[in-house]
C-alpha cells in the first residue's frame, strides 16, 4: 500500500489446461484480445503502440487506453505500457502503469500469473474496477478464448468464442478499425 492507502499494483493467477503455445496467442492475437478484453490496435511487435477502445461508461474515463509493448518473449513473458486517457482532453496524461504477462509450462497446462503495478496514481475506484476487472477476464474469458484456439501446430484462433453480444464491453461508438 502507499501512503494515500491505495494498492499499488493487482496480482492475478490461473491454470489453464493448455500449453503456453495456446495462451499465448489469446494474449497476443488481436482478434482474441477483442473478445476477451477490449477492440484494440494490438501487434505482438516489441515498441508497438497500440490502443484499447470502449464506449465511455460512467466513471469510466475517455473510453481509450494508450499503451505499448515494453517486453516479449513468446511464449513466455509480456509487457506492456497502460494509462487511461483522462475524459477531459485538457488534463494531464497520468503516469504509465505496466501490465506483465508470465506464462509459466506445468504439468498438464500453463500458469498465467499476471502483475497490473503503478495503481498507486489512480483513483481508488479505477483501483477497485482493475481488480475486479481482471480477476474477471482471466478466471471467466480468457479460458473461453483461449478455447477456440487451435490445440495443433498452427495455433490459429477462431473467432467466436465469445460474441459481440456478450462482451463485457459495447462498442457502439468505436471506429470501426477496433472491431473485430
Amino acid at each position: 500500500m502507499s501512503g494515500t492507502g491505495r494498492p499499488k499494483s493487482v496480482r492475478k493467477e490461473a491454470f489453464y489446461p493448455y500449453s503456453p503455445e495456446r495462451v499465448w496467442v489469446a494474449l497476443t492475437d488481436p482478434r482474441a484480445l477483442a473478445e476477451w478484453l477490449m477492440p484494440n490496435t494490438f501487434r505482438p511487435v516489441l515498441g508497438h503502440e497500440f490502443e484499447f477502445r470502449y464506449d465511455v461508461q460512467p466513471f469510466c474515463g475517455s473510453g481509450r487506453t494508450v499503451c505499448r509493448v515494453l517486453e516479449i518473449d513468446a511464449p513466455r513473458r509480456m509487457v506492456w505500457s497502460w494509462t487511461n486517457v483522462p475524459r477531459d482532453p485538457g488534463q494531464p496524461m497520468p503516469p504509465a502503469m505496466r501490465v506483465e504477462w508470465t506464462l509459466t509450462r506445468e504439468r498438464n497446462g500453463t500458469r498465467l500469473v499476471l502483475v497490473h503495478s503503478g495503481l498507486e496514481h489512480e483513483s481508488w475506484f479505477v483501483g477497485l474496477m482493475m481488480r475486479f476487472g481482471w480477476g474477471t477476464m482471466v478466471s471467466r474469458w480468457l479460458p473461453r478464448v483461449v478455447a477456440n484456439v487451435a490445440g495443433d501446430e498452427s495455433g490459429v484462433f477462431t473467432p467466436g468464442a465469445i460474441p459481440l453480444e456478450k462482451r463485457c464491453y459495447t462498442c457502439r461508438t468505436i471506429p470501426a478499425e477496433f472491431v473485430r
